[in-house]
């Protein structure tokens, strides 16, 4: 017995590398400004953007079901056949729908045959579970620097990510991404992107898309806070002029006062030397927000450019996706005489939160649709008025527009987790397909983007 106690140590001192401290995002030495690539083969003055809400395996399918949908559909434009998945510009996701777009980003076409066997059809929670009763596992999670989110990023990065950085994403090929997840004492959006970032002085490139897809999806109570270091002011970013303006006068009636507050307690780093993020539904299940906040923030740069895609001056149409996997509460509750379990209880509060702030996003983004193709004008010839374009289509592919009642309520009743039997994970899918197939508003779009052939005058692509 005496032997194996002397060896005790040495058994500690090999753990020991499973108890280091959280991998710290790295600080940027300078801030210098940094034009986005330029597309090799996207359009210029055709603007897509795809929102991926949160849900679970549920987002993850519905949102894939709408990349295979876009894979599929074909369009001309400027002369050119093209596939309308290639012409997305932008891909904004919360929690579940962060882990196809961010996929998707990084391995383009691959997603359709790799993403269903690597985790649509696996049981991603019963794996997590087990980890949990790995005896390496033990020492790691006894210290305050290896968590269930810290483990679930392991997992994540084995199956999905192999170690992908930012830095591996080719904005020349690949649409951009806005992971997103909620900073928890703001109670605001984070989103994993360059403004954030350059914000706190610090280095997306070299940050892993596995620890952001992680800290979008951390439910909390499930998996715990992800931690990242702010080291705004250490390489001159200079805060935009018009935030110092806004909080010298604030007013309710300013669109931009929340934002201008967000950013000026990002620039206080002997307050907030360090931010704690959970799941990006907290703050805004749609990832709609983080656009919203996009275009105000850059209007013009200090030279008097515009940045960014979302501003772009050429822009002649803008369509924007919305993939809501929202789900509804269980009203089978009420046919019974004793109250539910607290877990039950807790997740039919989190499902009736999240679709009223749902429908307060979605108004708040319409009522700001307008305001930016104000803002387009004004940049492109100084005045509202110049030109009607760029026209906008908004369409809203949410499970709750489906057609079918019955299947409607089959899959708005599935459980928020990550795993999903495979009749489920096709019904998804297929949903996420019909959605696009049935919205007026896509088909209106596809019109305006087709050319009916000489012949017959039959159009020269279709959506299947």
């Amino acid at each position: 017995m005496d032997r194996y106690l002397r060896l005790l140590p040495l058994v500690i001192l090999l753990l020991l590398p499973g108890c280091a401290h959280f991998r710290v995002n790295e600080p940027m030495p300078q801030y210098v400004v940094r034009p986005l690539p330029v597309p090799v083969s996207r359009a210029g003055d055709l603007l897509v953007v795809l929102t991926f809400s949160g849900g679970g395996a549920r987002a993850s399918a519905l949102s894939y079901g709408v990349l295979q949908e876009l894979a599929d559909t074909e369009i001309v434009w400027n002369g050119r056949k093209r596939r309308l998945l290639d012409e997305v510009d932008m891909i904004s996701a919360v929690s579940g729908g962060s882990f196809p777009a961010a996929y998707y980003a990084l391995f383009g076409d691959r997603i359709f045959t790799d993403f269903e066997p690597a985790f649509l059809r696996r049981n991603v929670d019963g794996e997590l579970v087990k980890r949990l009763f790995y005896p390496t596992n033990w020492f790691r999670l006894a210290t305050p620097y290896y968590n269930r989110s810290e483990l679930a990023e392991d997992y994540y990065n084995r199956i999905l990510f192999k170690g992908a950085t930012f830095a591996d994403i080719d904005l020349q090929t690949a649409p951009e991404i806005l992971i997103n997840a909620t900073d928890i004492t703001l109670g605001d959006g984070f989103s994993f992107d360059r403004s954030h970032f350059d914000l706190i002085c610090s280095r997306l490139d070299s940050f892993p898309i596995s620890r952001a897809v992680t800290a979008s999806s951390a439910v909390p109570g499930i998996f715990s806070a992800m931690t990242i270091r702010n080291y705004a002011g250490s390489c001159d970013y200079k805060v935009p002029r018009w935030v110092s303006d806004v909080l010298r006068s604030p007013s309710k009636a300013d669109n931009r006062l929340y934002l201008a507050r967000k950013i000026a307690a990002y620039d206080n780093t002997g307050q907030r030397p360090y931010i704690h993020l959970l799941d990006g539904g907290l703050a805004d299940n749609l990832g709609l927000r983080a656009l919203i906040d996009r275009v105000k923030l850059h209007h013009r740069t200090p030279d008097g450019t515009v940045k960014g895609a979302l501003l772009g001056l050429d822009l002649k149409k803008i369509l924007v996706v919305v993939v809501n996997a929202a789900a509804a509460p269980d009203t089978s509750l009420n046919l019974v005489d004793h109250p539910p379990s607290i877990a039950t209880t807790v997740d039919i509060a989190t499902t009736v939160q999240v679709n009223r702030y749902n429908d307060e996003t979605l108004r708040v983004f319409q009522e700001n649709l307008e305001e930016w193709q104000q803002s387009i004008r004004v940049l492109r010839c100084g005045s509202e008025h110049c030109k009607k374009e760029p026209d906008f289509y908004l369409v809203d592919a949410s499970l709750m527009r489906l057609d079918d009642r019955d299947e409607r309520e089959f899959l708005q009743h599935l459980p928020t987790s990550f795993s999903l039997d495979d009749s489920a994970v096709d019904r998804l899918i297929a949903a996420g397909r019909g959605l696009l197939q049935n919205s007026q508003r896509m088909q209106q779009f596809l019109r305006s983007v087709r050319v009916p052939e000489k012949s017959g005058g039959k159009q020269s692509a279709s959506s299947r």
